[in-house]
């Protein structure tokens, strides 16, 4: 497309094309770009925000606009020595995200961007909007996000009931989590409700105040992602989330003690109503720091199944479960530290003192030469997938604690873990 540079005061230059087709719009100011994403934008066209930073001074940048399937609306950052741009919300008081979609948003797609510092309520002599703003407040369907840093918000990222078809890719969050010392609903780095989600290849760490992944979504997959760091515990299929939910090919690893009590790694169900259908693990790595962490928590009122296969539990914890939901456990070909206790329900599982990974305290989990992980796999893993049909899946990638991923090699018997042994 031919780009015909037409500078207005405003901080615009477009990129002009005949009536109809799409358009590429170059903005330098948060003005411009709020009217274009919530007046001007349409199907096909894409917003490219300058380098630099920019302090947002409104309560949110509302997405107003829709593209079409096939025809997002593409709002990116210009990246500068490999930097994206920045949006940071410390001047003000954001109501839910910085960048908000509303229900009948569709096909959008954010790229290359750092969000920061959202806060419902930092000023109080000003219009107020609770202690859960995030970077991006997702309703609305067919909505992706991918290369964007979003730390030190209240909420990293946040999608509601009204919500579909959500995409999160090649991301990195952390740090996130309200300072409020009032009364206040709990805040996470991820708290998603969407119908359909997908989170993968993220790097995902050091919430501050709670989850590094909370769900409620009624069909989740969580995949490839390298999780570490939590401030209350770490992955959840949380209370009324309906359908089924995938976790495959993760590495999870419990902090080390200190801040909150809990010492969970992984829940089902928290309380608040009753966490769902089936959950299945395949070929996750999960790392415990102490004797006392338990590996998968379920919640009393939780009628969800596990499903378990292809994952290793290491670390000094022999504590895999502390089970009191009316769910089963099952599954085949996981590795389990010698001494730990598990259902009869669970088949050709091993156990023993060393999983044989590469350096586990200084956490590359790659399996060693001759370490009991390789090829011990089950050779050809199934989830239940969102039409409740029994679906094969092969791991198709390693977790990086950054992207991009790498290809995940298969010849033969899959090893157990996230990792395929790899001949040096």
């Amino acid at each position: 497309m031919k780009i015909l540079l037409l500078v207005a005061a405003a901080g615009l230059a477009m990129a002009s094309a005949s009536s109809g087709e799409a358009k590429t719009y170059r903005v330098s100011d948060l003005k411009t770009l709020r009217k274009l994403c919530a007046e001007r934008a349409n199907p096909g066209d894409i917003i490219e925000i300058l380098p630099g930073t920019y302090y947002l001074e409104e309560s949110h940048i509302p997405v107003l606009r829709s593209g079409e399937p096939g025809r997002p609306i593409v709002i990116r950052g210009l990246l500068e020595d490999g930097r994206p741009p920045v949006i940071d919300a410390s001047k003000t008081n954001v109501k839910r995200g910085i960048f908000r979609t509303e229900a009948e948003t569709h096909d959008v797609v954010f790229e290359d961007l750092e969000l920061r510092n959202a806060w419902g309520s930092r000023f109080r002599d000003r219009p107020t909007y609770g202690c859960n703003a995030g970077a991006i407040y997702f309703q609305g369907k067919n909505l992706t996000a991918r290369r964007i840093h979003t730390h030190h918000n209240e909420d990293g990222w946040f999608a509601t009931h009204d919500s579909d078809n959500i995409l999160i890719e090649d991301c990195e969050i952390d740090h996130n989590g309200t300072l409020f010392e009032g009364e206040h609903n709990a805040t996470h780095n991820f708290y998603f409700c969407a119908h359909r989600q997908i989170v993968r290849n993220c790097y995902i760490h050091h919430s501050t105040e709670a989850e590094n992944f909370k769900s409620r979504g009624h069909h989740t997959i969580f995949a490839y992602n390298w999780v570490e760091e939590d401030g209350g515990y770490s992955v959840e299929v949380a209370s009324d989330n309906d359908g089924n939910t995938l976790w495959i090919g993760n590495v999870i690893i419990k902090r080390p003690p200190g801040g909150r009590s809990q010492r969970r790694i992984l829940g089902v169900g928290d309380g608040t109503g009753v966490a769902r259908g089936t959950l299945t693990m395949i070929n996750n790595t999960i790392i415990s720091t102490t004797p006392d962490d338990p590996y998968l928590f379920t919640e009393r009122s939780s009628t969800c199944h596990v499903v378990l296969i292809n994952n290793v539990f290491a670390g000094p914890s022999r504590r895999i479960f502390d089970r009191h939901g009316k769910g089963s456990i099952t599954g085949t070909n996981n590795w389990f530290p010698q001494g730990a206790e598990v259902p009869d329900t669970l088949q050709n599982s091993i156990f023993g003192d060393d999983p044989g990974f590469v350096d586990l305290a200084g956490g590359d989990f790659r399996p060693r030469p001759g370490s009991p992980l390789i090829e011990a796999g089950h050779p050809s893993p199934e989830f239940l997938n969102l039409r409740g049909e029994l679906e094969k899946v092969v791991p198709a990638f390693h977790p990086s604690r950054r992207p991009p991923r790498s290809p995940r090699p298969h010849a033969g018997r899959l090893d157990i873990g996230a990792f395929e042994y790899v001949a040096e």
